[in-house]
């Protein structure tokens, strides 16, 4: 494996590894050398590279790549099924692909490829890099390879595989190419939630209110549970078509089944009132949450301007900043729109003033 571009991830003065000799590796000067077992030493250099790749800290992730190349120069740690993965997964979080592209090339050289997971994070750094192609003769060689899902396979082995469709339906969708991800999501002979929340989060996001509102109507015939990624995906096109059934429906779901109602949950449920017609719902809702996020602030005063009740707002507005909640651009427009929809002049004058002169927001 070519190694400068993992060279370069490596801190400056590392040290070079032990020196191996048989089944156990020396440390220590010339006077105090000590023989530790090999097979210890691998173990928790592994554990280590785990541990670091793991972490959400880029400059930790960099010294997994480090550890990674400083393990294969040293010639005493042959990579394998348990190794690649962490290193490939700080590799796709990075953003390095062509790091995350050597590491394939490793992974071809030692044909530990078989591996579910270690298979779909080579599949995540095609899709990273923009090759689509490279990532389905991956893909197509394993399901060609296994014909199928077969069903005597272990559940590792079903789980790999749910994950390793799940990132080529992902990747589709990531380059915008719905019709690839729609005919591949049709074909999953197993679906996970997370494969249902990436149609129905792209059709939200593109407009495709209906699709996505049928793609949920879907999933809840089926075996796999909501949660909160999809409750929060789905809930914008319900606002936009107005089903406000289907909106209380998710809302009692979500209360029902332990789903947290954070300010981003919330936020959403309070739109999709507003949107559908019920501000008194949505007042009721926003009573009930956290004060400490604008993201409810701004959806509860979006909704009394949307309704036409310019007073409440601007009330709600003087509520927010009294809390302590640093008013947003969001909630400005918002205020500013209520004032202009029922003519309060003056008032929209002085938050715009407020806005501009004192906030520092144009």
């Amino acid at each position: 494996m070519a190694s400068g571009a993992l060279e370069a991830a490596e801190p400056e003065g590392a040290a070079a590894p032990p020196p191996v000799k048989g089944k156990e590796v020396v440390v220590g000067g010339a006077d105090r050398k000590q023989r530790i077992n090999i097979d210890d030493v691998l173990s928790a250099r592994r554990r280590d590279l785990r541990a670091l790749a793991e972490s959400d800290d880029d400059a930790t992730q960099l010294e997994a790549l480090a550890l990674f190349r400083k393990m294969v120069r040293g010639g005493d740690v042959e990579p394998n099924g348990f190794t690649f993965p962490p290193v490939l997964k700080a590799c796709e979080r990075l953003g390095r692909v062509k790091e995350g592209r050597q590491v394939h090339g490793m992974v071809a050289k030692c044909g530990p490829d078989a591996d579910e997971f270690v298979l779909s994070n080579l599949v995540r750094i095609d899709v990273l890099g923009g090759v689509m192609e490279d990532a389905y003769v991956l893909f197509d060689e394993r399901i060609v390879r296994s014909g199928g899902v077969e069903k005597k396979m272990n559940l590792r082995r079903q789980e790999g595989d749910v994950v390793l469709w799940n990132v080529m339906v992902d990747g589709y969708v990531r380059m915008g190419d719905l019709r690839a991800a729609r005919e591949l999501f049709d074909k999953m002979p197993q679906r996970s939630v997370v494969s249902w929340n990436v149609m129905i989060s792209w059709y939200a996001q593109h407009g495709l209110f209906m699709e996505a509102v049928e793609t949920f109507r879907e999933m809840q015939m089926g075996d796999v549970s909501a949660n909160y990624v999809t409750l929060v995906s789905v809930l914008p096109a319900i606002s936009r078509l107005g089903a406000l059934e289907l909106g209380k429906w998710v809302h009692l779901y979500a209360e029902k089944n332990g789903i947290e109602i954070d300010d981003i949950l919330g936020s959403a449920l309070l739109d999709m009132y507003s949107k559908c017609g019920s501000i008194k719902k949505a007042l009721q809702v926003f009573e009930a949450l956290p004060k400490e996020s604008a993201k409810t602030w701004n959806a509860i005063i979006g909704g009394l301007a949307m309704h036409g009740r310019a007073k409440d707002a601007l009330d709600y507005f003087s509520r927010m900043e009294r809390s302590g909640v640093t008013p947003s651009d969001v909630a400005y427009i918002a205020v500013l729109t209520a004032c202009s929809h029922t003519g309060l002049v003056e008032e929209g004058r002085s938050f715009f003033n407020d806005m501009v002169n004192v906030v520092g927001l144009y």
